[in-house]
Parts: C-alpha cells; sequence; structure tokens
C-alpha cells in the first residue's frame, strides 16, 4: 500500500514533465503543477528531505527583480514574468529535488523525458517531412524552441545510456539518432553549436572523473571524435542550406553558396540588434525597464522593423535590459551557483552520480553557454524544463549520496 501510495504521489509530476515541451497543453500543465506543487508541501511533512540548494542564487535573482520594479516600464508585465520565471522556476525545481529520492524516481522521470521527446520528435518530423514551414509552432514548439529543448534533454539521455544497461541502452542511444535526425530538419544552426559545446563538456569531464580502463577511454575519445566530426557536417550542411534560403533572395544571387557566404556577414541582423541593445540598455543603466524578456517587445520590433526581433536574442543583454547592470551579475550569480553544486557531484565516488552531475554541466554549456548567445530562450516551459532536470540531477545525488555521508560523519 505504501508503494502504491508514493506511486500515486508522482503521477502528477510525471504528467506535468511529461507536457512541458508540448504545444497547446496550458491548461493540463497548469494543473498538474498545482498538483505537484501541494503534493510537494505534504512531502515535506511526511518525508526526510535534504536542504534544497541554489535558495541564496535564487533569492538574489528575486530581489534584484523585484528591485527592477522600481522604474519599470509596465509593472504588471514585470510581476507576472517573476511569477513565471522565478518563483515557478524554484518550485519546480523543489519539487524534482524533492522527489527524487532514489534509483526508481531517476528511472521514472528519465523513461518520461524519453517518452515525452519521441512524441514531440515525432510532431516534429511530421511536420518537416510535409513541408510546413519549421517557424510554424504546431504541436513541437516550432524550430527555435525545440532546438532548445533538445540542447536541455539529449545530454541526459547520453548519461542514461551509460547508466542502463542492455535493451534500455540500445533504446536511449537509438532515440539519440532519431532526436538528431529531427533536429536537421528544424535547420537550427544554434543547436548544432550547442551539441558540440555539450559534447565536448560532457567527454572531457568523464574521461577526467570516472576511472576508465585504457580501453574504455580510447574507446570514449573515439565515439568523441566521431561524433564531433559528424555534428560538425551537420552544422555546416544545415549552415548552407540556410545561406542559400535565406540569403540567396535577398542579396539577389542565384543562390550559389559562394555568392552568399560573402554577403551573409554584413547582412546578419543580429549585430544591429545588440548594438541597438547596448543603446538601450545606456538609458536606463541601474535599474533596467523591469523584468520579463519581452518588456520591451513593441518597441524593439517597431525599431528593428522585424517581428521576431522582439528581444536582444542574447540573455546576457536581455538581462541588462530588464535588470540594468546588476542583471548579467545576478544570471552569472545564478549559473556560477548551479554549476559550484553539479561540479560538488562529480567528485563523489559514485560513479553514477557522477555521470548525471557531468551531463548537468553539459547542458548548463549548452543552454547558457551557446543558445542563450544567440537566441535566449530560458524563458516558461524551456525554463522550468531546465530546472526540472537540475532538481532531478541534484536531489538524485543528494539522497544517494547522503547515507553515506552520514556514516563518515559518525565515523568522524
Amino acid at each position: 500500500m505504501k508503494i502504491e501510495r508514493e506511486s500515486l504521489l508522482l503521477l502528477a509530476p510525471a504528467i506535468y514533465l511529461f507536457v512541458l515541451p508540448l504545444a497547446h497543453t496550458t491548461a493540463l500543465r497548469s494543473i498538474a503543477f498545482v498538483v505537484s506543487v501541494l503534493l510537494l508541501l505534504w512531502t515535506w511533512r511526511a518525508y526526510a528531505t535534504p536542504l534544497i540548494p541554489l535558495k541564496a542564487a535564487f533569492s538574489a535573482w528575486l530581489a534584484i527583480a523585484l528591485l527592477s520594479l522600481i522604474r519599470a516600464v509596465y509593472p504588471e508585465y514585470s510581476i507576472g514574468e517573476i511569477k513565471a520565471e522565478i518563483l515557478f522556476g524554484f518550485l519546480t525545481f523543489a519539487l524534482f529535488f524533492s522527489l527524487t529520492r532514489g534509483r526508481r524516481e531517476l528511472t521514472l522521470w528519465i523513461a518520461v523525458l524519453a517518452v515525452s521527446s519521441l512524441v514531440v520528435g515525432t510532431f516534429a518530423l511530421v511536420q518537416f517531412v510535409r513541408g510546413i514551414s519549421v517557424y510554424e509552432v504546431g504541436r513541437y514548439g516550432g524550430a527555435v524552441h525545440y532546438s532548445a529543448y533538445l540542447v536541455t534533454v539529449i545530454p541526459i539521455f547520453i548519461a542514461a545510456s551509460l547508466l542502463w544497461p542492455g535493451r534500455r541502452r540500445i533504446a536511449m542511444v537509438g532515440l539519440v539518432f532519431f532526436l538528431l535526425l529531427t533536429a536537421y530538419g528544424s535547420k537550427s544552426r544554434a543547436f548544432w553549436l550547442s551539441l558540440i559545446v555539450e559534447i565536448v563538456i560532457f567527454g572531457y569531464m568523464y574521461l577526467r572523473h570516472l576511472n576508465l580502463d585504457t580501453a574504455r577511454r580510447k574507446m570514449i575519445v573515439a565515439i568523441m571524435a566521431l561524433s564531433l566530426t559528424v555534428i560538425t557536417i551537420a552544422f555546416l550542411s544545415v549552415s548552407a542550406d540556410r545561406l542559400v534560403t535565406d540569403w540567396g533572395p535577398r542579396l539577389g544571387t542565384d543562390g550559389s553558396k559562394s555568392e552568399v557566404l560573402s554577403g551573409v556577414v554584413k547582412n546578419d541582423l543580429r549585430p544591429k540588434l545588440w548594438k541597438d541593445s547596448i543603446a538601450r540598455i545606456a538609458e536606463n543603466p541601474w535599474t533596467g525597464a523591469g523584468f520579463g524578456r519581452g518588456v520591451l517587445s513593441k518597441e524593439i520590433q517597431q525599431q528593428q522593423g522585424h517581428i521576431n526581433h522582439a528581444h536582444a536574442h542574447n540573455i546576457l543583454l536581455n538581462y541588462a535590459i530588464q535588470l540594468g547592470v546588476l542583471g548579467p551579475i545576478v544570471l552569472g550569480l545564478l549559473v556560477f551557483s548551479v554549476v559550484r553544486e553539479l561540479l560538488k557531484i562529480t567528485r563523489l565516488a559514485d560513479q553514477d552520480i557522477q555521470t548525471l552531475g557531468i551531463a548537468g554541466l553539459a547542458i548548463v554549456g549548452g543552454v547558457f553557454g551557446v543558445q542563450g548567445m544567440v537566441e535566449d530562450v530560458f524563458v516558461r516551459h524551456l525554463g522550468w524544463l531546465f530546472w526540472a532536470v537540475m532538481g532531478i540531477i541534484l536531489g538524485y545525488s543528494s539522497n544517494a549520496a547522503r547515507p553515506a555521508l552520514l556514516a563518515q560523519e559518525s565515523a568522524h
């Protein structure tokens, strides 16, 4: 009976995790989230849970966001964004941190993520095969959000392929290949650059921290080299296709890649957007325009004359626009705090925990180091997904490592 009751407690969070990447599921997502939070409050009373990390970083994030309300251009909008991004983000992190008490929960969450990604990937693949524009939201969220979603989940699946034996390992490897196929169909260049960074981080940390024999080390290096080669080819191929499709007609060329390449740099819209964003920051450098990525979306769209340029497309510039000079600082503190917690668990003796910590570091590198620099989609469901994954990794490591740590403390 106790096992059945605990399984029921995981149902609402599992539904929430499953529907996060699916477009047009806001009502179901909200219901699952509310029920999950209520369950979280109950589990804090019923179960012993390790202290939740990152509270100081979240508190600083919240404090600076509240400070921006003093000079906020649209206070009501900023208050809504604070609730959605910071408060809901923390509750999502706390939820999965608290509920990931052992191997059973870890396996469940990874399975839910895998099935969810298979469903979303299938929607994406159907849309691409049918020739529908990759920017149409459909059920998969659109190319930009979908590529950022893949950047967040693929390292976890790579870790699972190392943790799970037999058929489950084969299934994880097959899923990764399927998702890479759909990523190619999305024509996202940022995805492949992010994946290169993630593979490098994952491979380097895995070789450095895990005690591997010579044969396994050589195999890992060979797989890394092959993966990076294939990813680089995919990136160049997607880039060439995008250059011809997006820039060839605009430049008045016949579509030859050599002609397009010579003109793409000077015709790229992002440098001007970034330059104008820096000018906006200088207008209100101390408190910013108010929290929320889209706080000046209408003004930026009018200035740039482009409907898709509603923000700076760079997470550092966006935070400076929102929160002034303290924005990038508090964002850096947040990322640093996450990296510090992940580095701690890569130094533990348990190889499973080390592997999960390495996957977390790879995700941080992909999400903030690349994707956030050119797109910045660390908002709403993608932000909540990031915090859910970090909660799973840190929650499992805290609970799995706690008996060993308590034994060490008692021995001293």
